[in-house]
């Protein structure tokens, strides 16, 4: 069984992960509802919030020896990062590293999908802060959770921390042009800046590599991918 440390807030990535997770088969349950020894945990702060007392939350609990951490943070993470909740990442990682359990960290880039909060915003058709000239390296959603499955199904192994994201660079104005084609623009204000644009601007540009070997995955191009999210809507709307 997976374990929420804290119940993620409805619609953020934690809740969407999980929710995809469970449709592919694996139970959740709310840590603060279960019995003492716990098998795996999930950690997901998300973008607007704070990070879990994570180091708190394990002294009031006797691991099980199978028990394990994993701990989904953003890209960016670092101890001098410019933004407070970056730092926070960091020192949740720490917290997970310093705690003996076997501890698999994913660094996640911007995550885009059909349902994605920043794919309904540049679907909107914002205003891109400098004429979106901001580089990014995108991760689809559905590899994420292809990712979490994987580990959590033993057929990658439970150690390390991964830089999730995409092998294509893009700027912030091109994923704009690219959710331009999906379809009808949506409503000003739809979705959100997710992660916030300020964290986005402490990116540095990732390698995919490392994630990939090790979970043994083969993605599809992003633009390929946005295709298939289109003919859905389509479908669903005929």
């Amino acid at each position: 069984m997976i374990l929420t440390l804290e119940p993620p807030r409805s619609g953020s990535t934690g809740d969407r992960l999980l929710r995809a997770l469970e449709r592919r088969g694996h139970a959740v349950g709310r840590a603060d509802a279960a019995p003492e020894v716990v098998p795996t945990v999930f950690v997901s702060p998300a973008p607007s919030g704070s990070a879990p007392k994570l180091r708190a939350w394990l002294g009031q609990r006797a691991p099980a020896p199978d028990a394990r951490l994993v701990v989904l943070t953003r890209l960016g993470t670092h101890p001098d990062a410019r933004s407070a909740r970056l730092r926070d990442c960091w020192a949740l990682e720490e917290s997970a590293r310093a705690s003996k359990l076997p501890v698999l960290i994913l660094r996640l880039a911007p995550l885009l999908g059909p349902e994605s909060p920043l794919w309904l915003r540049l679907r909107s058709g914002p205003r891109l802060p400098r004429r979106g000239e901001r580089l990014l390296n995108p991760v689809a959603e559905a590899d994420v959770v292809e990712t979490l499955d994987r580990a959590l199904s033993d057929r990658a192994e439970w150690r390390g921390w991964y830089e999730v994201a995409g092998q294509e660079v893009w700027s912030l104005h091109e994923l704009a042009e690219l959710a331009r084609q999906a379809g009808p623009p949506l409503a000003p204000g739809a979705g959100a800046w997710e992660p916030p644009l300020g964290e986005m601007e402490e990116h540095r540009l990732a390698e995919a590599g490392p994630w990939l070997a090790h979970f043994g995955l083969s993605v599809r191009p992003l633009a390929e991918q946005a295709r298939a999210w289109r003919a859905v809507e389509e479908r669903s709307t005929a």
